[in-house]
């Protein structure tokens, strides 16, 4: 890893710089001298990368020097002459790129002009007398005292990391102080005092090199000033502006660092200080330990929470002193109870048969399955099934008992044949009082060519009226077989929606589409899918015959892609909007109404579904919703696995 001052005027140089280097390497900017010459006061960079700008170039490599002689300079130019680069290198400039580079010829320059500092003895600091502001025994109470505040916060790890760096203050007289803590597979900075969050946020440790490594092999205290032997550590640390670190600790392995700056008195730390943040920081892992070990405890509440709030069966917990401990909603619905009214009362509170078998099961100690019972107070039959926990009670899952089908002889009056006979009847019964109408005309008007003209066009176009509701319900009994395969659904619903061009002009209705680019890709059948399309545009449009405006839009959700066709006409009221996908249920006179049933027939053969959004400010609005390929790959080999598990277009 390398640290890195980069000084440019331009926005563009820095973001190719970023691009070029590798992502271990902390990139500082600075636009002016200046600000790099405050920079460089408090940090000491490998190298630093001068862009040759006007107000930049050759003049500003000397001050760059004065601040920090120990410092290469890579100078970028403009001008590719000799001159030009040569005046730079008299000025000070370790090296000099000409713009436009090759990303190899800048990270060579600078790994030619980097000096890697060799590992050195530890120097003999003689002794310095501590003069800290509180004595070793106000510091211990001081610790003691945050000990006992975070003991509140060890439900939140980042209140726990930032409460210790505003204790360091008090504590240690720290002018800077920062915890860092093991996310994913490396290592940042969770909580900071007094340093830059340009240089906290992007900074990433890694285990394989640096202060991690070093907390790897020796898990101690690591002093900056006199450890010379980990020259990437010392780095990491003269980052951070910091004078010492120590390791968390977790079963004897690292997941994290407190570091501390300079004191603001300037003085140094004393032994007992030093003891005391080894201290702390066993301490404070303790801690970190429990908030983690605590949030994930929440999270597993909250997804067991979740799971027993929404499955679609009863649940109950019994305890062993035979009362209920709680109950999902689910529970309440089929019992017709509340939890707050039942939770601590004795289990006869949800009924004497379900008592009664809870109650056997806990005596034999053996699991009951399938029990059914009579509830007579919500009148109905409940599947019961109880799984006794040894001495912590039972759990006890239930659900009703699904009724009988309708008996054989009742299917003849069901609303399907109702429905069937009467658009039959109407579709067939008009053409054939226009035909009646004129063979009864016709011995006593043959003669005439007028009626015999009229009677010709009459009775064709009758006949084909007919021959049309015969055709449709042909279309509608078979079932076809898709042929689904990869399409552009954009493209498909283009050109369904170009057929109807001249009846969206002839009703003065506007169209509007939106597309999501993320959603430009399904799997379909065009032939059977367009149908479908046509089937729900034309109702919306036969919804507007006074004109309006006709949406249709794609969205990509999760796991699938939905088509929305909303108009703004009088809308679908409440109590029909269980009847419009059945078969011939329609409240107009015209149609059959099957143009929504066999639209929703086409989407599940397409393993998707048609609905109805409800309710809408104005007019309806269909959805279609298509799966996305992987789902889709996982619905097709569900039916080749299960071919009998297809589902009856008329009971649908």
């Amino acid at each position: 890893m390398n640290v890195i001052l980069i000084i440019a005027e331009d926005g563009g140089v820095s973001g190719a710089l970023r691009a070029s280097l590798p992502e271990s390497d902390i990139l500082l900017f600075e636009p002016t001298v200046e600000a790099a010459r405050r920079r460089l006061i408090s940090l000491e960079p490998d190298a630093i990368v001068l862009d040759d700008a006007p107000n930049l170039g050759a003049r500003a490599i000397k001050p760059l020097h004065e601040t920090a002689p120990n410092v290469p300079i890579v100078s970028l130019s403009a001008r590719g002459d000799l001159m030009s680069q040569a005046a730079l290198t008299r000025a000070g400039a370790d090296a000099v790129l000409v713009k436009p580079f090759a990303l190899e010829a800048l990270r060579e320059a600078l790994d030619s002009v980097i000096v890697r500092p060799q590992p050195q003895p530890p120097s003999q600091r003689p002794h310095e007398t501590e003069y800290g502001r509180h004595s070793a025994l106000n510091q211990h109470q001081m610790a003691l005292r945050w000990l006992s505040r975070a003991s509140a916060q060890v439900d939140d790890v980042v209140k726990l990391a930032q409460s210790f760096v505003e204790a360091s203050e008090d504590i240690f007289d720290a002018v800077r102080c920062a915890v860092l803590l093991e996310q994913g597979d490396c290592v940042r900075v969770v909580a900071s005092q007094g340093i830059s969050p340009a240089i906290t946020e992007p900074l990433r440790l890694s285990y394989a090199s640096g202060l991690m490594r070093w907390f790897d092999e020796f898990a101690c205290l690591i002093d900056r000033a006199t450890v010379q032997r980990a020259p990437d550590a010392v780095k990491e640390l003269q980052l951070l502006n910091a004078r010492l670190a120590a390791p968390l600790l977790r079963g004897g392995r690292v997941f994290g660092a407190i570091v501390l700056g300079d004191k603001a008195s300037g003085v140094s730390y004393s032994a007992e200080e030093r003891e005391l943040l080894t201290l702390m920081a066993r301490c404070t892992a303790i801690a970190f330990e429990r908030a983690r070990s605590l949030q994930e405890t929440a999270r597993q509440q909250d997804r067991l929470d979740l799971v027993f709030e929404r499955t679609p069966v009863g649940i109950a917990t019994i305890g062993p002193d035979k009362t209920v401990l709680m109950i999902n909603p689910e529970a309440e619905s089929l019992l017709h109870v509340r939890g707050v009214d039942v939770s601590g009362r004795s289990i006869q509170k949800l009924g004497s048969a379900f008592a009664d078998i809870v109650l056997r099961s806990l005596q034999s100690g053996q699991a009951l399955l399938g029990e059914k019972i009579f509830d007579p107070a919500t009148g109905q039959r409940l599947n019961l099934s109880v799984s006794p926990a040894g001495g912590r009670g039972a759990v006890v899952a239930f659900s009703r008992v699904v009724e009988e089908q309708t008996p054989t002889e009742d299917i003849a009056y069901s609303p399907f044949w109702e429905y069937l006979s009467a658009r039959v009847a109407q579709e067939i019964k008009n053409p054939m009082v226009a035909i009646n109408t004129f063979a009864q005309l016709l011995p006593r008007k043959h003669d005439s060519e007028d009626f015999r003209d009229a009677f010709s066009r009459v009775v064709l176009k009758e006949v084909s009226r007919i021959n049309g509701v015969v055709e449709t319900l042909f279309e509608f009994a078979r079932n076809p077989k898709l042929t689904l395969q990869r399409s552009n659904l954009h493209e498909t619903l283009q050109n369904a929606l170009q057929t109807f061009e001249a009846e969206l002009a002839a009703h003065a209705i506007e169209l509007q589409t939106d597309w999501d680019p993320q959603a430009d890709e399904a799997e379909l059948d065009p032939i059977f899918f367009t149908q479908a399309v046509h089937n729900v545009v034309q109702n919306s449009i036969d919804a507007m015959p006074t004109g309006g405006v006709l949406q249709v839009r794609t969205q990509r959700q999760e796991s699938e892609t939905e088509i929305s066709i909303s108009d703004t006409g009088p809308g679908i009221p409440s109590e029909e909007t269980g009847h419009i996908f059945l078969p011939f249920y329609s409240t107009r006179e015209k149609g059959m109404g099957l143009g929504l049933p066999i639209a929703s027939r086409i989407m599940r053969q397409h393993h998707g579904d048609l609905q109805v959004k409800q309710p809408t400010p104005r007019g309806a609005c269909f959805i279609l919703r298509l799966p996305r390929p992987p789902k889709l790959e996982m619905a097709r080999r569900r039916q080749e696995e299960y071919p009998q598990m297809e589902t009856s277009d008329i009971n649908a």
